[in-house]
């Protein structure tokens, strides 16, 4: 054997055993994590992924997430009546809803603390962004959105 055979069949059983120290385990982690609510799941892979928007200084995308009631603030009269709802997500980061509510019902004795969950089009801004689209849009139904307040769907 050649000194380039030998160190091959040296650093083989090394690699082999380095490659068991990787060895991905997600199925097995996943099952031990899984609680059966991928509806939970799938909302604050949402945050996630309005972060990802946010640090990309992107907006037009649609987003579904949940978040929880920071402050509320009068309607909006101009250039349509909206209630405006600053919620914080699951990452700390503030988004304001506008919810056009010439489209749509109001939502109802929101509270602050409470949890809104909210589907609708990201739109950047440098504060952290804003929800648009909340309401139903016959013309576009892909881009239809809603919110959901104690168990309660407006769209």
């Amino acid at each position: 054997m050649n000194n380039a055979t030998k160190k091959l069949f040296c650093l083989l059983p090394l690699l082999l055993l380095l490659s068991g120290c990787f060895n991905d385990n997600n199925a097995q982690l996943n099952n031990l994590y899984s609680d059966g609510d991928s509806e939970s799941d799938s909302l604050l892979a949402g945050a996630d992924h309005i972060e990802f928007l946010y640090k990309q200084q992107r907006g037009g995308s649609k987003v579904s997430s949940i978040g929880r009631i920071a402050k509320l603030f009068a309607d909006q009269q101009s250039p349509y009546v909206a209630q405006m709802i600053l919620i914080r997500l699951s990452s700390g980061r503030k988004l304001l809803i506008k919810h056009n509510i010439e489209k749509s019902i109001p939502l109802p004795n929101l509270l602050v603390g409470e949890m809104l969950t909210f589907s609708g089009t990201y739109s950047w801004n440098s504060k952290g962004g804003m929800v648009l689209s909340t309401h139903l849009q016959p013309e576009q139904p892909q881009r239809s959105g809603w919110l959901k307040y104690q168990d309660v769907t407006y769209q």
